[in-house]
């Protein structure tokens, strides 16, 4: 075939194209169809010049960008996924209880985009979003058996002066095709949200239970010392369990992709010391280094500190400090007969009992330090009192 005969089928041929003015550089078709789609240095979605057009539902691929950016040369097919579920039998039961049921509108504000809150801070304005987390109750998600619990929406956040852009859209392909078949069911929102200040960028954060959190910095000093409240567990989380097993405050809470509470979390690191999918990241959006379970150190008492006040033994949550009596070793008598002692198979290292040893008399030597812990236990040992033990004690 010659170059121009070359060139004149790649014209005719059906393919996909984006919309420059359009796109919002979300990114999502480049990672969901990197075969058909690159990122360019203009920060747009492009088409490749030559692609595969039947390698994908052309319709899945249309529908993943939130803005419609996306266009088909040739006729779409209908939802491919529709027609692969299975009917469930007897469902007509379930959907007869259901049908009648007004619908929940909190949910339905949701999917549009609607439920949102804009708070006004020292230095930065927070913005927090509900993103749905029930698939509302029409008729083929009973049909074919589908999941209640919305599945995790993909979100991109883009700042373009004092305004906000805010795009939402669902990736699950069986919930998907539900949108086809509800006209208060749209497959992805977009919002923009004005502001009078001047701002100067953002954070922000989507949690398992789908609050997009964003901080819109309103001052440069504010931003160039911003810390979260809490450690967040991202969505490379395999729901493992291993984080919820070691952390010292049961701040975790089990899920399709686990959650960690801003209230209970004191930003110790030992669940990203121990998670084995890098899928924690600190209070400064940094992700926490593993360490391996050989490697993790361990409590070290130093004897000759130690006063036998129990602190360390009654903060400690996996029962890992016991009081023993004192050894004659030489080492300076402290005015006590016990002394805190380790046992370094139940430790995991999350420091609790370094932080409320009032004589400096335990550590845990560990690179991961507590950074932003609040009120409850950042404190040296010149401030310690009862109330604040009682206040640590609370946590666990």
């Amino acid at each position: 075939m010659s170059e121009a005969a070359s060139k004149d089928a790649v014209a005719t041929a059906e393919r996909f194209d984006v919309d420059p003015q359009l796109c919002i550089a979300c990114d999502a078709c480049c990672q969901d169809f990197p075969e058909v789609f690159y990122m360019g240095d203009d920060e747009k979605a492009h088409p490749h010049d030559q692609h595969p057009v039947d390698l994908y539902n052309a319709r899945t691929v249309v529908e993943v960008c939130p803005t419609d950016a996306i266009s088909f040369s040739g006729e779409l097919p209908p939802a491919e996924d529709l027609v692969q579920l299975e009917e469930v039998e007897g469902w007509e039961a379930e959907w007869a209880h259901w049908r009648g049921v007004e619908e929940d509108k909190v949910e339905r504000d949701r999917r549009y985009g609607r439920d949102y809150t804009v708070k006004e801070e020292n230095g930065f304005i927070r913005i927090s979003y509900h993103l749905p987390t029930r698939v509302p109750a029409v008729r083929d998600r009973f049909r074919f058996g589908l999941a209640a619990e919305m599945p995790r929406y993909r979100t991109h956040v883009q700042q373009e002066g004092n305004s906000l852009l805010i795009a939402a859209w669902l990736t699950d392909p069986k919930i998907k095709t539900l949108c086809h078949t509800s006209s208060s069911f749209p497959a992805q929102f977009m919002t923009t949200l004005d502001f009078e200040h001047e701002t100067c960028g953002f954070v922000q954060r989507q949690d398992s239970r789908g609050k997009l959190e964003i901080i819109l910095f309103t001052d440069e000093a504010v931003k160039s010392t911003w810390q979260w409240e809490s450690h967040f567990i991202t969505d490379k989380c395999t729901a493992c369990t291993i984080c919820e097993r070691v952390c010292p405050t049961n701040a975790i809470t089990p899920g399709e992709h686990f959650f960690i509470d801003p209230d209970l979390c004191i930003n110790c690191s030992v669940c990203g010391v121990y998670c084995p999918f890098d899928a924690i990241d600190d209070s400064n959006d940094v992700t926490v280094q593993r360490i391996k379970a050989k490697q993790i150190p361990k409590a070290v008492v130093h004897e000759e500190l130690c006063t036998g006040c129990e602190f360390c033994v009654d903060v400690c949550p996996f029962e890992a400090l016991v009081m023993t009596p004192l050894s004659d070793d030489g080492h300076p008598q402290p005015q006590t007969n016990t002394i805190a002692t380790v046992i370094e198979k139940n430790c995991v290292s999350c420091k609790l009992c370094e932080q409320v040893c009032i004589k400096d008399a335990i550590e845990v030597p560990r690179q991961h330090q507590f950074e932003n812990i609040g009120s409850s236990i950042s404190c040296t040992s010149e401030q310690w009192d009862w109330s604040t033990y009682i206040s640590m004690s609370s946590l666990l």
